[in-house]
Order: C-alpha cells, then structure tokens, then sequence
C-alpha cells in the first residue's frame, strides 16, 4: 500500500487496475487533466493482482501527486476492487473509471457542481463506446442546464434509464452505504445489477447529457476472444445476471415501480447471450443444455426484435427457435472466416467512422 491520508473530498475516484500497464497513464492524465482543485478529489486505484507492470507504474505516478493512492490486493476481480473502492472512499460522491478507458477534460467539475448544486444520490451522464484512444473532444454541442429535470429513483427507473454501466454515474457514497449494495463479485455486466437494484432507492436522481466517457473497446481482450473460457465465461454470467433481473423485476411489480426499462434490459441481456452462443466454441449438446435452462427459467424465447436492424431480426428470430438456431451455429462454424470479416468487422468499423465523423463535427 502507497500513502493514504483520510480527508473530506468532493469526490472520490475509483479506479479497479488489472494489467493495465499500457493505459493507466492515459487515464490518470484524463483525470489530472480535469479542472479541479488539489482538494476537491483522490484519487484511489485498487491494483487488483496486476501481472504485468501496472502496479510499478501507478505507483510511480502517485509519487508525484499526492491526490493519487495506490492499493493492491489479490485477483478477486473488478466487482471486488469496486467495492474495496467503496469502503476506501473520502468522496462526497464517488465516480468509477476503468484503467484502460479514459475521460474528456472540463466535464467532471461540470458534473459535480450540478450533482452538490441538487444534493443527488445519483448523476447519469454520456459515454461513447470507440476503439481509438484519440477521441479527447466532446461531441456535446450545448446543455441547456434548465430543461434537465430531476426524478426521485421509482420515476427514473420506470421512464427514464438503467444505466448498464457504473462509470457513467455519480453516486452520492453517503446513499450507497445506507442501502448496503454492492458489486455481485465474480461475474460480468455487475454494473447491470448494482443500478438495477440501487436507481429505485434514489431520493434524487436525473441525467446530465454531457459526453465525457470514452469507453474503449479492446479487440484482443479475453471477453471478446471467443477461443478462450473468459468468453465462455462471460455467457454464464449473462444468464446468470438475466436470472437475477427476474428477481429484481419481481421487487418492482411488487413496489410499483414500471418494469418496461427492466425487462427490456433482461432482453439486450438475452439477445447478447444468443450473440454470444453463435460465436462460442461450446459443443451442441451443452448449448442445447443452456437453452433448456433458459426455457425452464422463462427466458427463452425473447421478444422478437422491433427495432430497425434486418440482421438482429433475422438473429432474433433464430434463437427462438432451438433447433433453427443449432443449424444457425452449424452454418456459421462452416463459414466463420467470411462472416467475421464482411458482416461483423465491416460493421464495426462503420461504427468507428460514424463515431470519429461525430466528434469532429463539433470540435
């Protein structure tokens, strides 16, 4: 453990560090970079059992700001890091950053004076999901700070929002820790649950519609490797987060709160599972496993897709089908190599251009 000095700030920043060693100097600058008195932040990054070099050079970067703290712990993963952030925490509020995504500068002193203006439990804002570490430009034109309307959290969950991530939030740490939810450990999409189940608790909730977050998409990373047990992983996990969304969307019935946002959610969740069974390598027989399991659990068949998009119809509409959706997986599996270059990186890099012509539109 690196220097820790326990001091009322304006915000606490959490940053959960797993070999990040080629990143977290862009990330901390994003932050360092941000207009912000040396007494309104900390900075805390929990080095969750890095095996590259990212510890040492956290650690020299802290030597030289004294708002920077550095913790280390054994691999327990990013839900468990979050929470040892949580515990950590001086803040008033209390903001996640992942080590290898960055931040836009003059956006958080914008966000925390909103958020301390209006005493919130929580503030949403925007992020842009790019592979290209060279977006620092806000694609926000203009706020008009006095159309931004602020809903209590049975409101904001039932019209508004539930955010799928937790670094595009503030959140008040006085209000977390009366409610005591934490980041289910050991599973993806933790974001997911963690503001399912805290949203509908806010006193004070609304979104600031100011694009600050760049969430950086790495290609080569194990969850998107659909070789390795990390992806095979992660479908287990979005089943069960899916399971856990029927739970919640029980609270809400119950509580009156509207559960179109939720169980439109539980569906993306679902629609990311059968995305994920089409390009795994599990064998037939366990993906027939998987999808008897969904049936038995009321998740299969999902809603059938309304949006625009021909091909996630097409998608949809196979998946509901079990044994269309294994003929599905026996074409791909023959056809893999062309599929993944023309269908799936074409549109992955038309998103990047789309992305890219948005932010230089309005630098």
């Amino acid at each position: 453990m690196v220097k820790f000095t326990p001091v009322k700030k304006r915000i606490s920043i959490v940053i959960p560090m797993y070999n990040a060693e080629n990143y977290i100097e862009q990330c901390l600058a994003s932050i360092l970079n941000q207009p912000l008195t040396k007494n309104d932040y900390e900075i805390i990054i929990i080095n969750d059992g890095s095996k590259d070099g990212s510890l040492i050079k956290a650690t020299e970067i802290s030597k030289e700001d004294e708002n920077i703290t550095v913790f280390t712990q054994e691999n327990k993963g990013v839900s468990a890091a979050r929470n040892k952030g949580i515990d950590l925490a001086n803040g008033k509020y209390i903001w996640f950053i992942d080590a290898d995504d960055y931040i836009i500068s003059d956006t958080a002193n914008h966000l925390l004076s909103f958020a301390e203006k209006h005493d919130l439990d929580i503030l949403q804002f925007n992020k842009i999901r790019t592979e290209s570490r060279a977006l620092n430009k806000t694609a926000t034109k203009h706020i008009d700070i006095s159309k931004i309307e602020i809903f209590n959290g049975k409101e904001y969950a039932s019209k508004v929002d539930l955010n799928d991530s937790c670094c595009t939030n503030l959140y008040k740490k006085e209000f977390v820790l009366s409610t005591k939810i934490r980041f289910i450990e050991g599973k993806v999409m933790e974001d997911m649950t963690f503001n399912a189940e805290l949203f509908p608790l806010a006193e004070k909730i609304t979104h600031f519609p100011i694009d600050t977050y760049r969430y950086v998409i790495n290609p080569n990373s194990i969850w998107t490797n659909k070789e390795s047990n990390a992806f095979k992983k992660s479908i287990k996990d979005f089943i069960f987060m899916a399971k856990k969304f029927s739970e919640f969307i029980e609270y809400y019935n119950v509580n009156n709160i509207g559960t179109n946002i939720i169980k439109h959610k539980q569906q993306e969740m679902l629609y990311n599972v059968s995305k994920r069974l089409l390009m795994s390598n599990f064998n037939i027989s366990e993906i027939s496993t998987i999808m008897d399991d969904l049936s038995k659990n009321n998740l299969h068949p999902i809603s059938p897709f309304n949006g625009k998009s021909f091909l996630r119809k097409v998608e949809t509409f196979s998946f509901n089908n079990k044994y269309l959706f294994i003929s599905t997986i026996f074409i791909y599996r023959m056809f893999k190599r062309p599929i993944n270059y023309f269908i799936i990186k074409k549109h992955q890099r038309k998103r990047e251009r789309l992305i890219k012509k948005t932010i230089v539109k309005f630098d």
